[in-house]
């Protein structure tokens, strides 16, 4: 017998991604599902038991009224930032009974999650971090150095974020978004780095402390809703980047479970944008390439060997956003002409897979309206939660 896997978290390729890889040998896989079916990962010939609920307390509140029992203690992943830090807020409780990504310390992944907080650890530690400060509604932005990008800090309970970031080129600008904030929220304001492109390094950070990279995403272009839609995967850092520093952070917070930690490259540098204590989007890309990092994980946690487990790329290949990448044509970031050649280089895809086609078609339907979707948000999601926000009062 081996250790039943919950997978946590919504219908999207994320949880996609954590199916195919933890899927086989005879292990036993739980979707807990956050929100309604969406037809991506509930479209896969791998989804099987699962139970849908409606937010994060009612999705505790099933772990534990049906998972307490077990011979052995279920093995949780999540991809969703907000449940990850649920799950660290009651690590005490939940911990009894399943085996944990996360700190040792109750409180402390929850802690580091703060853009602010993590950027003040990696700058400790030696990362190049663009110059960054606590921005609220009302700070005093009169010295600040522009263009600045503005991120929200955290992710708050009940909450979505105003933006996911926003680029200021001057003054008048930075002051027309704190003008539609909450003033609850909080941000952290950065020196803007013009960025060549973008590059993000997965792995984890084993049971023994042992820490696991399976390589790097190096992405060149973007979708409205901020995701990389092409890129090279490769096991090669650029220059700037370095493993025993991503180790060296891990181990100060004591972190267990699958990470990722993103970085922007520009002149030969790599300046330390953000990491994630979760599994990330990406992690089936590398997947694709021959590294299983999920796997090893799990069976570390559970106490087996995961040698056998390639935990590196075997191969630098191109990856592509099969559905949403095209808008980049629309919009003329690229000419159809190159669109055309760089899609039939790539070999690595969000969705498609060729024995597991269901996820694939059924995104492709909902392309147009999803592309519509994420750039109508993108230019007016501050205006629309401010006004949501405004409704509510």
């Amino acid at each position: 017998m081996q250790n039943k896997i919950i997978i946590w978290g919504r219908d999207n390729y994320n949880t996609l991604g954590l199916l195919r890889q933890l899927s086989g040998e005879g292990r036993v896989i739980f979707f807990l599902m956050w929100g309604k079916p969406m037809g991506c990962a509930s479209a896969s010939k791998f989804f099987g038991e699962h139970e849908v609920v409606e937010n994060m307390e009612e999705g505790c509140q099933y772990l534990l009224s049906h998972f307490t029992n077990e011979s052995l203690k279920p093995v949780i992943f999540t991809p969703s930032d907000e449940i990850i830090e649920f799950i660290d807020q009651h690590q005490n409780e939940l911990q009894q009974y399943f085996i944990l990504p996360g700190t040792k310390e109750q409180g402390l992944l929850t802690k580091i999650d703060d853009k602010n907080t993590m950027s003040q650890l990696a700058a400790r530690l030696g990362f190049l971090v663009p110059t960054s400060r606590i921005c609220k509604w009302d700070s005093d932005i009169s010295d600040v150095q522009y263009p600045c990008i503005l991120k929200p800090a955290h992710t708050t309970m009940g909450h979505h974020n105003e933006f996911k970031f926003m680029i200021c080129e001057d003054e008048k600008a930075l002051r027309k978004v704190l003008r539609y904030v909450r003033h609850g929220s909080e941000f952290i304001l950065q020196q803007y780095i013009s960025k060549e492109s973008v590059a993000l390094v997965y792995g984890a950070r084993m049971r023994d402390g042992d820490v696991k990279i399976a390589g790097v995403l190096v992405k060149d272009r973007f979708i409205a809703c901020g995701d990389g839609s092409h890129g090279c995967i490769t096991s090669k850092y650029p220059a700037g980047i370095e493993e025993s520093k991503i180790s060296m952070f891990l181990k100060e917070i004591d972190y267990c479970g699958l990470f990722s930690f993103e970085y922007g490259l520009y002149d030969r540098k790599a300046y330390f944008f953000e990491m994630n204590l979760r599994n990330d989007g990406t992690s089936h890309f590398f997947y694709q390439a021959g590294a299983n990092i999920p796997l090893a994980w799990y069976k570390s946690m559970i106490g087996e060997d995961y040698a056998s487990v390639n935990t590196i790329v075997t191969d630098e290949l191109w990856y592509i956003d099969e559905i949403c990448d095209v808008a980049n044509v629309w919009n003329g970031t690229i000419s159809r002409k190159q669109w055309k050649k760089e899609k039939a280089e790539a070999t690595v895809f969000k969705y498609y897979v060729s024995d597991d086609e269901k996820p694939w078609k059924s995104m492709k339907r909902h392309r147009m309206k999803k592309i519509l979707q994420d750039t109508i948000v993108k230019k007016y999601r501050l205006y629309i939660f401010w006004m949501m926000d405004k409704l509510k009062h």
